[in-house]
Protein backbone atom coordinates (compact mmCIF):
# COMPACT_ATOMS: atom_id res chain seq x y z
CA UNK A 1 0.00 0.00 0.00
CA UNK A 2 1.73 3.25 -1.15
CA UNK A 3 1.05 6.59 -0.28
CA UNK A 4 -1.09 8.64 -2.34
CA UNK A 5 -2.06 12.39 -2.47
CA UNK A 6 -5.86 13.39 -3.42
CA UNK A 7 -5.49 16.50 -5.68
CA UNK A 8 -9.02 17.44 -5.65
CA UNK A 9 -9.21 17.58 -2.30
CA UNK A 10 -6.44 19.91 -1.85
CA UNK A 11 -7.62 22.03 -4.37
CA UNK A 12 -10.99 22.10 -2.38
CA UNK A 13 -9.10 22.56 0.96
CA UNK A 14 -7.60 25.61 -0.85
CA UNK A 15 -10.29 27.58 -1.83
CA UNK A 16 -12.11 27.53 1.22
CA UNK A 17 -8.48 28.86 2.79
CA UNK A 18 -8.91 31.40 0.03
CA UNK A 19 -12.49 32.61 0.15
CA UNK A 20 -11.78 32.94 4.25
CA UNK A 21 -8.81 35.05 3.50
CA UNK A 22 -10.91 37.13 1.07
CA UNK A 23 -13.55 37.65 4.12
CA UNK A 24 -10.80 38.76 6.11
CA UNK A 25 -9.31 41.16 3.99
CA UNK A 26 -12.94 43.13 2.90
CA UNK A 27 -14.48 42.57 6.29
CA UNK A 28 -11.17 42.95 8.62
CA UNK A 29 -12.91 40.64 11.11
CA UNK A 30 -11.02 38.84 13.93
CA UNK A 31 -13.28 36.28 13.72
CA UNK A 32 -12.37 35.35 10.04
CA UNK A 33 -8.58 35.87 11.10
CA UNK A 34 -9.10 33.60 13.68
CA UNK A 35 -10.51 30.80 10.89
CA UNK A 36 -7.79 31.55 9.22
CA UNK A 37 -4.99 30.67 11.46
CA UNK A 38 -7.37 27.55 12.20
CA UNK A 39 -7.48 26.75 8.57
CA UNK A 40 -3.51 27.33 8.33
CA UNK A 41 -2.80 25.05 11.34
CA UNK A 42 -5.36 21.99 10.82
CA UNK A 43 -3.18 20.76 7.47
CA UNK A 44 -0.19 19.84 9.36
CA UNK A 45 -1.84 18.64 12.29
CA UNK A 46 -4.20 16.55 10.25
CA UNK A 47 -1.07 14.72 8.28
CA UNK A 48 0.87 14.51 11.58
CA UNK A 49 -2.19 12.65 13.35
CA UNK A 50 -2.40 10.04 10.55
CA UNK A 51 1.70 9.13 10.36
CA UNK A 52 1.16 8.24 14.38
CA UNK A 53 -2.24 6.58 13.81
CA UNK A 54 -0.13 4.66 11.26
CA UNK A 55 2.47 3.53 13.33
CA UNK A 56 -0.26 2.32 16.12
CA UNK A 57 -2.66 0.67 14.16
CA UNK A 58 -2.62 -3.33 13.71
CA UNK A 59 -5.10 -5.77 11.89
CA UNK A 60 -5.22 -9.17 12.70
CA UNK A 61 -7.35 -11.84 11.29
CA UNK A 62 -8.76 -15.21 12.84
CA UNK A 63 -10.45 -18.43 11.77
CA UNK A 64 -12.08 -19.74 14.78
CA UNK A 65 -12.98 -23.35 12.72
CA UNK A 66 -9.50 -24.17 11.02
CA UNK A 67 -11.83 -27.03 9.10
CA UNK A 68 -14.97 -26.82 7.22
CA UNK A 69 -17.21 -28.67 4.70
CA UNK A 70 -18.45 -27.84 1.33
CA UNK A 71 -20.91 -25.73 0.74
CA UNK A 72 -20.94 -24.45 4.26
CA UNK A 73 -21.17 -21.67 5.39
CA UNK A 74 -17.58 -20.15 8.39
CA UNK A 75 -16.61 -16.71 9.83
CA UNK A 76 -13.38 -15.20 10.30
CA UNK A 77 -13.08 -12.43 13.07
CA UNK A 78 -11.31 -9.37 12.47
CA UNK A 79 -10.08 -7.21 15.01
CA UNK A 80 -8.68 -3.40 14.46
CA UNK A 81 -6.61 -2.29 17.07
CA UNK A 82 -5.99 1.27 17.69
CA UNK A 83 -4.44 1.85 21.14
CA UNK A 84 -3.89 5.68 20.99
CA UNK A 85 -6.25 8.68 20.87
CA UNK A 86 -6.19 9.13 16.95
CA UNK A 87 -9.02 8.73 15.05
CA UNK A 88 -10.16 7.72 11.15
CA UNK A 89 -13.20 8.59 9.35
CA UNK A 90 -11.66 6.95 5.99
CA UNK A 91 -9.89 3.32 6.50
CA UNK A 92 -10.04 0.26 3.55
CA UNK A 93 -8.89 -2.84 4.19
CA UNK A 94 -8.05 -4.91 1.40
CA UNK A 95 -9.43 -8.48 2.08
CA UNK A 96 -7.87 -11.14 0.05
CA UNK A 97 -9.06 -15.03 -0.29
CA UNK A 98 -7.38 -17.71 -2.19
CA UNK A 99 -8.28 -21.10 -3.15
CA UNK A 100 -4.53 -22.76 -3.01
CA UNK A 101 -5.65 -25.56 -5.22
CA UNK A 102 -7.83 -23.98 -7.70
CA UNK A 103 -4.96 -21.45 -7.28
CA UNK A 104 -8.19 -19.05 -7.34
CA UNK A 105 -8.05 -15.60 -5.87
CA UNK A 106 -9.87 -12.45 -5.33
CA UNK A 107 -9.55 -9.27 -3.37
CA UNK A 108 -12.39 -7.16 -1.82
CA UNK A 109 -12.30 -3.69 -0.33
CA UNK A 110 -13.77 -3.11 3.30
CA UNK A 111 -14.41 -0.02 4.91
CA UNK A 112 -13.75 -0.17 8.69
CA UNK A 113 -14.20 2.37 11.47
CA UNK A 114 -10.65 3.38 13.39
CA UNK A 115 -11.97 3.85 16.89
CA UNK A 116 -10.22 5.94 19.17
CA UNK A 117 -8.00 3.99 21.63
CA UNK A 118 -10.62 0.15 21.12
CA UNK A 119 -10.65 -2.37 19.11
CA UNK A 120 -12.78 -2.85 16.12
CA UNK A 121 -14.38 -6.53 16.03
CA UNK A 122 -16.03 -7.91 13.07
CA UNK A 123 -17.62 -11.84 12.00
CA UNK A 124 -17.12 -11.99 8.28
CA UNK A 125 -19.52 -14.64 6.36
CA UNK A 126 -17.82 -17.18 4.05
CA UNK A 127 -19.83 -19.68 2.19
CA UNK A 128 -17.36 -22.30 0.91
CA UNK A 129 -18.10 -23.41 -2.53
CA UNK A 130 -15.22 -25.43 -3.42
CA UNK A 131 -12.96 -27.99 -1.78
CA UNK A 132 -10.03 -27.08 -1.01
CA UNK A 133 -7.40 -25.06 1.18
CA UNK A 134 -8.69 -21.61 1.53
CA UNK A 135 -6.11 -18.86 2.58
CA UNK A 136 -7.33 -15.39 3.64
CA UNK A 137 -5.05 -12.17 4.15
CA UNK A 138 -4.76 -8.68 3.98
CA UNK A 139 -2.62 -6.69 1.43
CA UNK A 140 -2.82 -3.84 4.02
CA UNK A 141 -4.34 -1.16 4.95
CA UNK A 142 -5.05 2.91 3.89
CA UNK A 143 -6.15 5.68 6.48
CA UNK A 144 -6.79 8.49 5.08
CA UNK A 145 -6.67 11.87 7.21
CA UNK A 146 -9.38 14.00 9.15
CA UNK A 147 -9.71 16.42 5.79
CA UNK A 148 -8.62 13.75 3.26
CA UNK A 149 -5.92 15.29 1.64
CA UNK A 150 -3.63 12.12 2.10
CA UNK A 151 -3.61 8.29 2.15
CA UNK A 152 -1.44 6.52 4.00
CA UNK A 153 -0.88 2.66 3.87
CA UNK A 154 0.48 -0.01 5.83
CA UNK A 155 1.35 -3.28 4.99
CA UNK A 156 -0.67 -5.83 7.42
CA UNK A 157 1.36 -9.94 7.89
CA UNK A 158 -2.38 -11.31 9.01
CA UNK A 159 -2.99 -14.59 6.97
CA UNK A 160 -5.03 -17.23 8.77
CA UNK A 161 -6.11 -20.72 6.66
CA UNK A 162 -9.24 -23.08 6.31
CA UNK A 163 -9.36 -26.94 5.19
CA UNK A 164 -12.79 -27.44 3.29
CA UNK A 165 -13.52 -31.36 3.13
CA UNK A 166 -16.37 -32.84 1.54
CA UNK A 167 -19.00 -35.03 3.18
CA UNK A 168 -20.30 -38.77 2.29
CA UNK A 169 -23.51 -37.30 1.21
CA UNK A 170 -22.46 -35.10 -1.38
CA UNK A 171 -20.84 -37.82 -3.00
CA UNK A 172 -23.09 -39.25 -5.93
CA UNK A 173 -23.97 -43.05 -4.79
CA UNK A 174 -22.30 -45.69 -7.10
CA UNK A 175 -22.36 -49.23 -6.96
CA UNK A 176 -20.37 -50.59 -4.91
CA UNK A 177 -20.41 -53.82 -5.61
CA UNK A 178 -18.87 -53.85 -8.71
CA UNK A 179 -15.85 -52.16 -7.55
CA UNK A 180 -14.74 -54.73 -5.63
CA UNK A 181 -12.80 -55.79 -9.10
CA UNK A 182 -10.12 -53.38 -7.85
CA UNK A 183 -9.58 -54.63 -4.78
CA UNK A 184 -6.37 -57.12 -4.14
CA UNK A 185 -4.23 -58.54 -1.35
CA UNK A 186 -2.58 -56.32 0.69
CA UNK A 187 1.68 -56.74 0.25
CA UNK A 188 3.18 -57.48 3.38
CA UNK A 189 5.17 -54.69 3.72
CA UNK A 190 1.74 -52.31 3.43
CA UNK A 191 0.19 -54.99 6.06
CA UNK A 192 3.59 -54.55 8.53
CA UNK A 193 2.59 -52.51 11.51
CA UNK A 194 -1.15 -51.52 9.98
CA UNK A 195 -2.63 -55.26 10.68
CA UNK A 196 -6.25 -54.31 10.55
CA UNK A 197 -7.49 -57.07 10.23
CA UNK A 198 -8.37 -61.03 12.05
CA UNK A 199 -9.37 -63.60 9.99
CA UNK A 200 -11.17 -65.93 12.89
CA UNK A 201 -13.00 -68.25 10.13
CA UNK A 202 -13.21 -69.37 6.44
CA UNK A 203 -16.72 -70.18 5.40
CA UNK A 204 -19.06 -70.85 2.42
CA UNK A 205 -20.56 -67.98 1.36
CA UNK A 206 -24.28 -66.76 2.94
CA UNK A 207 -26.96 -64.58 0.74
CA UNK A 208 -26.72 -61.33 2.40
CA UNK A 209 -22.34 -61.91 2.81
CA UNK A 210 -20.59 -59.05 2.07
CA UNK A 211 -19.16 -59.33 -1.47
CA UNK A 212 -15.87 -57.53 -0.07
CA UNK A 213 -15.13 -60.22 2.39
CA UNK A 214 -15.12 -63.07 -0.17
CA UNK A 215 -11.95 -65.48 -0.28
CA UNK A 216 -11.11 -65.31 -3.92
CA UNK A 217 -8.80 -67.13 -4.74
CA UNK A 218 -9.91 -69.82 -2.26
CA UNK A 219 -13.36 -69.91 -3.99
CA UNK A 220 -11.61 -70.33 -7.51
CA UNK A 221 -10.05 -73.28 -5.64
CA UNK A 222 -13.21 -75.12 -4.24
CA UNK A 223 -15.38 -73.68 -7.03
CA UNK A 224 -17.80 -72.28 -4.59
CA UNK A 225 -17.73 -69.03 -2.89
CA UNK A 226 -15.96 -68.60 0.47
CA UNK A 227 -15.66 -66.03 3.07
CA UNK A 228 -13.60 -64.80 5.34
CA UNK A 229 -15.38 -64.02 8.99
CA UNK A 230 -13.80 -60.61 10.55
CA UNK A 231 -13.14 -59.00 13.72
CA UNK A 232 -12.03 -55.74 12.44
CA UNK A 233 -10.31 -54.63 9.21
CA UNK A 234 -10.34 -56.65 5.89
CA UNK A 235 -6.93 -57.62 4.75
CA UNK A 236 -7.50 -57.01 1.51
CA UNK A 237 -7.21 -53.34 0.20
CA UNK A 238 -9.12 -51.02 -1.82
CA UNK A 239 -6.36 -49.59 -4.62
CA UNK A 240 -8.41 -45.76 -5.69
CA UNK A 241 -6.76 -43.57 -8.13
CA UNK A 242 -8.06 -40.33 -8.31
CA UNK A 243 -7.69 -37.92 -11.40
CA UNK A 244 -6.81 -34.33 -10.45
CA UNK A 245 -7.24 -33.46 -14.33
CA UNK A 246 -9.90 -31.93 -16.44
CA UNK A 247 -10.29 -29.94 -19.80
CA UNK A 248 -12.01 -26.88 -20.56
CA UNK A 249 -14.22 -24.08 -19.37
CA UNK A 250 -15.58 -26.12 -16.34
CA UNK A 251 -12.34 -27.90 -15.40
CA UNK A 252 -12.90 -26.39 -11.70
CA UNK A 253 -15.91 -27.90 -11.57
CA UNK A 254 -15.04 -30.96 -12.88
CA UNK A 255 -12.04 -31.68 -10.38
CA UNK A 256 -14.24 -30.54 -7.13
CA UNK A 257 -16.59 -32.87 -8.31
CA UNK A 258 -14.23 -35.83 -8.70
CA UNK A 259 -12.65 -34.98 -5.01
CA UNK A 260 -16.29 -34.48 -3.82
CA UNK A 261 -16.68 -38.32 -5.11
CA UNK A 262 -13.40 -39.97 -3.91
CA UNK A 263 -13.90 -38.24 -0.47
CA UNK A 264 -17.40 -40.12 -0.11
CA UNK A 265 -16.56 -43.61 -1.72
CA UNK A 266 -13.31 -43.60 0.47
CA UNK A 267 -15.94 -43.06 3.68
CA UNK A 268 -18.03 -45.90 2.53
CA UNK A 269 -15.20 -47.79 2.29
CA UNK A 270 -14.22 -47.16 5.44
CA UNK A 271 -17.49 -47.75 7.27
CA UNK A 272 -17.51 -50.99 6.08
CA UNK A 273 -14.21 -51.53 7.31
CA UNK A 274 -12.12 -51.86 3.73
CA UNK A 275 -8.21 -50.77 3.94
CA UNK A 276 -7.76 -48.36 1.22
CA UNK A 277 -5.07 -47.29 -0.96
CA UNK A 278 -5.17 -43.66 -2.43
CA UNK A 279 -3.26 -42.96 -5.21
CA UNK A 280 -3.06 -39.44 -7.06
CA UNK A 281 -0.73 -38.19 -9.62
CA UNK A 282 1.73 -35.62 -8.49
CA UNK A 283 2.65 -32.98 -11.17
CA UNK A 284 5.13 -31.42 -9.42
CA UNK A 285 7.13 -34.12 -8.69
CA UNK A 286 6.29 -36.22 -11.40
CA UNK A 287 5.71 -39.47 -9.69
CA UNK A 288 2.58 -41.06 -8.07
CA UNK A 289 1.73 -40.43 -4.32
CA UNK A 290 -0.26 -42.57 -2.48
CA UNK A 291 -1.87 -43.09 1.47
CA UNK A 292 -2.95 -45.31 3.53
CA UNK A 293 -6.57 -44.40 4.46
CA UNK A 294 -7.75 -46.60 7.35
CA UNK A 295 -10.27 -44.07 9.49
CA UNK A 296 -11.53 -40.72 8.99
CA UNK A 297 -8.72 -38.79 9.87
CA UNK A 298 -6.57 -40.44 7.63
CA UNK A 299 -8.55 -39.75 5.18
CA UNK A 300 -8.74 -36.08 5.73
CA UNK A 301 -4.71 -35.80 6.03
CA UNK A 302 -4.77 -37.42 2.68
CA UNK A 303 -6.93 -34.46 1.21
CA UNK A 304 -4.64 -31.87 3.12
CA UNK A 305 -1.89 -33.16 0.74
CA UNK A 306 -3.72 -33.45 -2.42
CA UNK A 307 -4.66 -29.09 -1.92
CA UNK A 308 -1.01 -28.28 -2.37
CA UNK A 309 -1.00 -30.56 -5.53
CA UNK A 310 -1.31 -29.11 -9.28
CA UNK A 311 -4.24 -29.52 -11.49
CA UNK A 312 -3.13 -31.04 -14.41
CA UNK A 313 -4.92 -31.04 -18.58
CA UNK A 314 -3.97 -34.18 -19.96
CA UNK A 315 -6.90 -36.97 -18.49
CA UNK A 316 -5.39 -39.78 -19.88
CA UNK A 317 -1.76 -39.79 -18.88
CA UNK A 318 -2.18 -41.83 -15.81
CA UNK A 319 -3.47 -44.69 -17.16
CA UNK A 320 -0.56 -45.40 -19.47
CA UNK A 321 1.83 -44.20 -16.30
CA UNK A 322 -0.01 -46.99 -14.19
CA UNK A 323 0.60 -49.66 -16.39
CA UNK A 324 4.41 -48.38 -16.39
CA UNK A 325 4.88 -47.58 -13.00
CA UNK A 326 2.59 -50.02 -11.40
CA UNK A 327 2.54 -53.26 -13.13
CA UNK A 328 1.59 -55.15 -10.11
CA UNK A 329 -1.73 -53.21 -9.59
CA UNK A 330 -3.92 -56.10 -11.33
CA UNK A 331 -6.96 -53.74 -10.90
CA UNK A 332 -8.16 -50.56 -9.62
CA UNK A 333 -10.95 -47.91 -9.35
CA UNK A 334 -10.30 -44.46 -11.12
CA UNK A 335 -11.76 -41.39 -10.29
CA UNK A 336 -12.06 -38.86 -13.13
CA UNK A 337 -13.96 -36.61 -14.60
CA UNK A 338 -16.03 -37.67 -17.86
CA UNK A 339 -18.40 -36.39 -19.89
CA UNK A 340 -18.84 -33.35 -18.19
CA UNK A 341 -19.32 -34.93 -14.71
CA UNK A 342 -17.28 -37.45 -12.43
CA UNK A 343 -17.22 -40.98 -12.69
CA UNK A 344 -15.88 -44.05 -11.09
CA UNK A 345 -14.72 -47.20 -13.12
CA UNK A 346 -12.44 -50.53 -12.46
CA UNK A 347 -9.43 -50.40 -14.54
CA UNK A 348 -7.78 -54.05 -15.05
CA UNK A 349 -4.72 -54.34 -16.45
CA UNK A 350 -2.80 -56.80 -18.13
Amino acid sequence: MKTQIHPTRIIAYLVQYALVFFLHWFLRSHFFLMLLVILSVIPFLSIGAVFLLRHFLTVTLESPEREQTLGGIGYLKLMVRNPSWLISFDANLYFRTENVFFEDSGVTRLSVPVQMHGTYEKMIPIRYSMNGLYRFSFDGITIRDFIGVVSLGKKTSTVTEVMVYPTAEQAARKDMSDMSRGMTESEETMKRGHDFSDVSDVREYIPGDKLMSIHWKLSAKRDILMVKDRVSMSDQQMVILTELSANGENADDIVNEVLTVTYGIIRSFIDEQVYVRLMWWSEGRFEFDERKIVSRDSLKEAFSDIYYEKIYKDTEKTKNLMRSIHPELKAYVRISGRNGEADAEVVEQD
